[in-house]
């Protein structure tokens, strides 16, 4: 799922811009989640209580603080979050090429405009770039879904084993993660009780274990081999 926020001080332009972004997804396939705002504070606070967005439609023109000065802190925080100015004023753009990368739309927006730059957002991000977010030792940690190799049932708990060698633990239980995670774009496979793998990081697949990038050996359950079979066939969306 991505994450999207939509900001500008008309009302009128944010609906018809969050309109025309689902309807890209609707063609696309693709799972988002677009979140309105009327000024550049307010995505700010978004992003400090509920995580990072994968894109930001940032109209320059506001009151307070202007959307250049908040993509600015944004990306302090997320350098890897997708900017796409929405403005009526040309003489902004020589500002906004000092905030590369980003994109910019002029006003009045179109369908095409939004569906181009939504397709280049899709190319930036793909599924690696989909957040996940976790409370971990009482701090709110935002996990890119293609750094995780699995998820693991530890009791009470569930651990994150990514790529780079990090773990997080954190308390949920996995059948809630793996409903959380239907949601999003990166496929993941239940291949065990204890076991939630990404399927995009398995290097082999045998009758009753899988090896995943990092070398770890996860056991299949044979209650979950069929299913595991009908994956790697095909036929498992």
């Amino acid at each position: 799922m991505l994450r999207i926020a939509v900001c500008d001080d008309i009302l009128v332009f944010v609906e018809k811009m969050a309109e025309y972004i689902e309807m890209w997804a609707g063609e696309q396939h693709l799972n988002v989640q677009i979140k309105r705002f009327a000024s550049g504070e307010d995505v700010i606070f978004e992003q400090e209580d509920m995580g990072d967005f994968a894109a930001i439609f940032m109209d320059i023109e506001l009151s307070g603080m202007n959307g250049m000065e908040a993509v600015t802190k944004i990306r302090e925080k997320n350098s890897l979050v997708s900017i796409v100015f929405v403005t009526q004023y040309e003489e902004y753009l020589k500002q906004v090429i000092r905030i590369y990368p980003c994109q910019y739309i002029d006003k009045p927006i179109s369908k095409e405009k939004v569906f181009e730059a939504m397709d280049r957002i899709a190319r930036e991000h793909k599924s690696y770039y989909e957040i996940f977010t976790l409370q971990y030792n009482k701090i709110t940690i935002n996990i890119a879904l293609g750094e995780v190799l699995y998820f693991v049932s530890e009791k009470r708990k569930v651990k994150v084993v990514t790529e780079n060698g990090e773990k997080y633990v954190f308390y949920q239980k996995l059948n809630e993660v793996e409903d959380a995670l239907a949601y999003y774009n990166c496929q993941f496979l239940r291949i065990h009780q204890s076991y939630l793998v990404n399927c995009g990081k398995v290097r082999e697949y045998h009758p009753r274990h899988i090896i995943m990038d990092n070398g770890d050996r996860l056991p299949i359950s044979r209650f979950r081999c069929e299913q595991v079979k009908l994956f790697r066939m095909g036929l498992l969306s």
